[in-house]
């Protein structure tokens, strides 16, 4: 079965970083992250993306999402709280995440 493609307006959650994207328009492709509170939108993007590739959070969740908060804050994104850089690679979930460093070594760093 072949999957249409999204259409304007519609809200899907993204399968590489589990954010909740409004479909701005069709053709280029182009989304944008939904308007929500910071708080709202990493609890929801944190549990998404562990649910759609299968992650458990250990007891350091709440500190992994207060750090995400606490940077998103100072320079604007939800960038890794484990790394120094905040650069676009490092943006949550970080390169070495989505490239399968956590499948391969049962953490993020």
């Amino acid at each position: 079965m072949v999957k249409e493609p999204p259409h304007t307006g519609e809200t899907l959650i993204c399968p590489v970083c589990g954010a909740k994207l409004t479909i701005a328009q069709e053709h280029p492709l182009e989304a944008v992250r939904s308007p929500q509170k910071p708080e709202e939108e990493i609890l929801e993007r944190v549990e998404n993306y562990a649910r759609l590739r299968g992650y458990v959070f250990d007891e350091n969740k709440q500190e992994i999402v207060r750090g995400l908060l606490e940077k998103n804050e100072r320079f604007g994104d939800f960038y890794c709280p484990c790394r120094f850089d905040n650069i676009p690679e490092n943006i949550c979930p970080c390169l070495e995440t989505r490239q399968g460093y956590v499948n391969k070594e049962g953490s993020c760093l």
